[in-house]
């Protein structure tokens, strides 16, 4: 047996008061008086739905990501390719190399 304080019951009585206010609050029961819930398990198709397309979504986003990524590294590479031609060319034209 617990005790319960003044605030508890407070506590209780507002969670009572917004059960019996809230339709999504009241479990359904079938006539056995079992409790019927919306959860299907795993095997529920509109759940894998989502989680798959949650799944699409998220892949497309890290693709675009790394696409982004390669492109700048080309960019990059392509103007330190050219910073080296460049450096060899003068060094060609002082007669170092």
């Amino acid at each position: 047996m617990t005790i319960m304080t003044h605030k508890d019951c407070e506590e209780w009585a507002a969670m009572i008061a917004q059960m019996q206010d809230d339709p999504s609050w009241r479990p359904k029961h079938n006539k056995k008086g079992v409790e019927v819930t919306k959860d299907r398990g795993p095997n529920d198709l509109e759940e894998q739905i989502q989680r798959l397309e949650f799944r699409n979504e998220k892949l497309h986003q890290h693709n675009e990501k790394l696409e982004n990524e390669i492109i700048e590294l080309r960019t990059d590479n392509k103007k330190l390719a050219k910073q080296c031609e460049d450096l060899i060319d003068q060094y060609r034209n002082k007669g170092a190399l």
